[in-house]
């Protein structure tokens, strides 16, 4: 009933087990986890103190309760749990992860690199937690030994997707950015299309003065996933890069406008006019932005431009018709435009609303 998302069944189900066999704890600890997983945090931990009171050594009861109190931004006290855990038993390498996860999460680098310290005494053979021995020390700027920690997760686990994705990552910010390049296509060989992975190769290509290959990077991200920001930008400053200043400019106002900071985008493109002022792809995108920013007769005028310099602009024809239909109070306009837009785009009738439709078929009948 839990995992179906029938929760107040579910906790009804639980108190039944409770009132059958009330002396059993694991009933009590199973109602915690459901209470905890749908957001009844109080009555989790309540349900884990009952437990505690009646066997004070209860490592799981410790263990989620930590992590409601984690939740509930009661670090201290889940400190203090996880070392009432370890006081109980030395050797619980999860525990000992999950204090160091907790001390990094505290940007307590230091302590964090302890608790990993203790886990890898246990389990010295664990990659993971190596792994996250690198990640600790990445996050406190401590690169070198990232490094050196991150190479022995991965001679434990040489095709680990994600110790090869954290080893690009730290030999980028060490600016080693061939053998970041190197590392990230090894990752990608374990699991292609990984937009993270992707992402970095395409600026770490970037960094190292290949912008063709960047450009390559970003472009099938961008044809996955449209609004993907960090993409667009990247794609914006291989074009500048490689002297294409005028497109680089628009599509970095592209990612800024996908990234609804309409201000900073409009800059961008107005740049990009200055270096170009018959860029109809610019005016559009110009008259998109301001559209956003209500300023809608600037709008009209941007999409009027982009029509000028191409006419058959399809996208710009319709932006311009709803914003006479909707915004300017110039409907008869706005539904030729949008019938103009059918003649090259016909799909674009069944985006139509049902009244537009209407409204446009009707138009055959009034010249």
């Amino acid at each position: 009933m839990l995992d179906a998302n029938h929760g107040t069944e579910a906790l009804q189900a639980f108190e039944e087990c409770i009132a059958l066999d009330p002396k059993n704890l694991t009933h009590y600890l199973e109602l915690g986890v459901a209470q905890y997983r749908l957001g009844k945090n109080a009555d989790s931990i309540k349900s884990f103190d009952y437990i505690l009171e009646r066997e004070p050594k209860h490592i799981l009861a410790l263990n989620n309760k930590a992590r409601v109190l984690i939740d509930l931004k009661q670090s201290n006290e889940a400190m203090e749990l996880y070392k009432r855990i370890l006081a109980i038993d030395p050797k619980h390498t999860r525990t000992w992860l999950k204090a160091a996860q907790l001390m990094t999460s505290l940007e307590r680098y230091d302590k964090a690199d302890v608790c990993l310290h203790e886990a890898l005494s246990i389990s010295p053979e664990d990659a993971s937690l190596w792994m996250e021995r690198a990640l600790n020390m990445r996050k406190a700027a401590n690169l070198e030994r990232a490094l050196e920690y991150i190479q022995k997760s991965l001679q434990l686990k040489a095709t680990d997707f994600e110790a090869l994705r954290e080893k690009g990552h730290i030999l980028s910010a060490l600016k080693r950015y061939e053998e970041a390049i190197n590392t990230y296509k090894v990752a990608l060989q374990q699991q292609r299309e990984d937009v993270d992975v992707e992402l970095a190769l395409g600026y770490a290509y970037l960094a190292y003065g290949l912008a063709q290959l960047a450009l390559d990077t970003f472009d099938p991200i961008i044809k996955r996933e449209k609004d993907c920001v960090k993409a667009w930008d990247g794609k914006g400053h291989a074009f500048i890069a490689l002297g294409q200043k005028t497109r680089g400019l628009l599509n970095r106002g592209t990612a800024a406008m996908i990234d609804n900071r309409l201000e900073d985008s409009l800059v961008l493109i107005d740049e990009a006019l200055a270096e170009n002022k018959e860029y109809p792809e610019a005016w559009s995108n110009r008259g998109v932005v301001l559209e956003k920013l209500e300023r809608y007769e600037e709008a009209g005028a941007a999409y009027r431009n982009a029509l000028v310099l191409d006419p058959n602009a399809v996208v710009s024809m319709h932006n311009l018709g709803m914003l006479y239909i909707h915004r300017l109070d110039r409907r008869e306009e706005g539904l030729h435009l949008i019938k103009d837009t059918l003649k090259y785009d016909p799909q674009r009738w069944f985006k139509l609303s049902s009244e537009l439709r209407n409204a446009v078929d009707a138009l055959k009948f009034d010249r």
